[in-house]
Parts: C-alpha cells; structure tokens; sequence
C-alpha cells in the first residue's frame, strides 16, 4: 500500500507538506500542491481513514444505541427502522459513518471504551437498557449525544408530540359517540414515557368530556408487540366488557387487541372501535385497515442529526424537541348512534 512517506520520496516534499497537500488543509502554494496530488493519482494512493483520523483528530464516525429489552422487533420497528435509514442519509450527505454500538457483540467493551477505541465524535441514542448506568456515564463522557426515544438530563431529545395526539384522538372517539373507552399502553417507563403521555392525553380528552376517568379501562403492555397486545385485550375486555373502543399506543398493541377481540366473536368496528400509533405497515394490512396517528419519521431524523452534528461543531442545545404527528382516519371506528 502506497503511503504519504512514499510520495515524500518521489516529489522531495516531508510528509508534513504531503499530508497538508493532500488533505486541503494550512498554506501550500498551488504549484506544490499540484505536483503532489499528480504524484499521489499516479502512484494510485487511498488515504488511510484511521490514520487521518489520528492526525485531525476527525474520524468522521457516528455511534448509534438501539438496545431496548421493550422492544423485541430491533431494527425492524416500525418508528425506529425509519428514523435510522433517515438518520444516514442525512449524516452520509455531510461525510459521516456511522457504527452500531452493542454491548450484546461487545459484551467485553463498554460504550466508553468503544468510543474512544473508534474515535467516535457523536451518538445517537435510539433506545437502550432501560436505566443502564453505562449510558449515564457515556453522556457524562463529554462525547455529544442526540436521543430520538429516551429523555437524559444534558441531551436534547426529539420525539413525537404523544399527548396532543392521544387527546385528539380520544375527542374524536366522543365525538363519534363512545363513553366506554380503554386504554392499552406499551411499557410505563420514566425515561421512555412515550406511553406515560400517551394515556395521559386520554385522560385529558376524558376530563374534557365530563367522563369519570376509570382506572380499570386501562392496561399496561410489558412490550410492544403483537402478543402481548393479544395478552393485555384478554385482560381488559374480561375485566370490562362493555368498552365499545380502545385507544392503543401502537398500531402493533393494536392488532393484538385486534386479533383478540375476533377470536372472542366481536367485530371491528361494529362492535369495538380501535386507534393504533405509528401508522406502521400493520395498520394498513390490518383487517380492517386501521385508524391511527403516522409519525414524521423523517423530520425527527433530520432533525437529530442537525442537532448532534451542531452539537459536534461545539453548538449544543438540551432542550426537548416535539414533531407534530397527522391524523390518518381509515375504518377501525363506527360511529354509535
């Protein structure tokens, strides 16, 4: 492999100027610069990445943390999947790699010791161990982090606007003459409360409504997956059957819910009314089609790699950034009349 110092002994400059030359960087008069650029196409010369990243301290690498025992699914979710293939785009178009970071192949190196070993200069954190003292101590690192899922004290976090969206869509369920309505959330968790605020917009619109919140229309989902969707609708409907709709907070709990309430003979959304999140291809797939709330999985990701390549040029922010998220009316909801 040909390298800097062959090229210093071809065209008589140190490596010094060599690199200089061919990195664009400090003051080379053209001349110079031409020559070793000449020399360096014809002796077919490819800049070694992890040295150059050793010289300018610039390794061009973003980390990324998807590890979550919530979510069975991994890069497969239907929000997360999204956010990441936009999330490359965006920092591909500015020169960045990025490197997954998992401690399940890594199971010897923490976070820390990864970054430092890659010489990486910012995360994103998508979702991690729920309450991992590791992530703690890589925010604490000084290493920039961005999170499009979890809220940690320091760093900016870009997520959906959960409660709004919950509020409107149980409005809509009254709207459409419901009283009896569930809730069936994924995990409660206070660093991921995606579901905290989800059914706290229930309870908004209920409140709003004069409806007496009743605790027993609520169920919590220990994941969010399709089977304990299935699980928790066997609960909530044996607990109390006379629910003519349910708010579920993804469109995965959804189709559990869905899946169960065929088996026990009702029917969709003559008998119950279903709203999903995420308008992931579940919802369309389902039978029938379902209503839901579609998640801008583009701009959360536009807009956290903005962030953490701000946050990498020395510009950081810490505040919470909430993405709107539309309203898709399908036909999971009748109307009561």
């Amino acid at each position: 492999m040909v390298t800097i110092y062959d090229i210093a002994k071809i065209t008589g400059y140190s490596a010094a100027t060599i690199s200089r030359a061919l990195s664009g960087s400090g003051s080379i008069n053209e001349e110079t610069r031409e020559r070793i650029l000449k020399a360096a196409e014809m002796t077919g010369y490819k800049p070694n990445a992890a040295a150059r990243s050793l010289i300018t301290k610039h390794s061009k690498m973003i980390g990324v943390i998807v590890e979550n025992e919530s979510f069975t699914n991994g890069y497969e979710h239907p929000l997360f999947g999204g956010i990441l293939e936009n999330f490359r785009k965006q920092v591909e178009s500015s020169g960045y790699d990025l490197i997954y970071l998992s401690k399940r192949l890594n199971a010897n190196m923490s976070y820390i010791d990864h970054c430092k070993y890659r010489n990486i200069e910012g995360i994103l954190i998508v979702c991690s161990q729920y309450e991992d003292p590791e992530i703690s101590k890589l925010i604490s690192s000084g290493i920039p982090c961005v999170s499009s899922n979890e809220f940690f004290p320091g760093v900016c976090t870009v997520v959906s606007e959960n409660t709004e969206s919950c509020r409107k869509g149980v409005e809509y369920l009254i709207g459409k003459g419901h009283t009896n309505i569930g809730f069936i959330g994924g995990p409660f968790q206070i660093n991921s409360p995606a579901s905290i605020e989800r059914a706290e917009g229930y309870k908004q619109a209920l409140r709003g409504a004069g409806i007496k919140i009743n605790e027993s229309y609520i169920e919590k989902c220990k994941y969010w997956e399709l089977d304990s969707g299935i699980e928790c609708a066997e609960k909530l409907f044996t607990r109390v059957p006379e629910l003519t709709a349910v708010l579920c907070a993804s469109d995965t709990i959804a189709a559990g819910v869905m899946q169960y309430l065929k088996k026990i003979g009702k029917r969709v959304p003559e008998d119950v009314s279903i709203i999903g999140f995420d308008d992931s291809l579940v919802a369309s797939c389902c039978t029938p089609p379902l209503t839901t709330f579609r998640q801008n999985r583009e701009l959360i990701a536009t807009t956290c790699a903005e962030r953490l390549l701000a946050a990498i040029d020395g510009r950081t922010s810490y505040e919470i950034v909430r993405i709107p998220v539309d309203f898709v009316e399908r036909n999971s909801v009748a109307e009561i009349k």
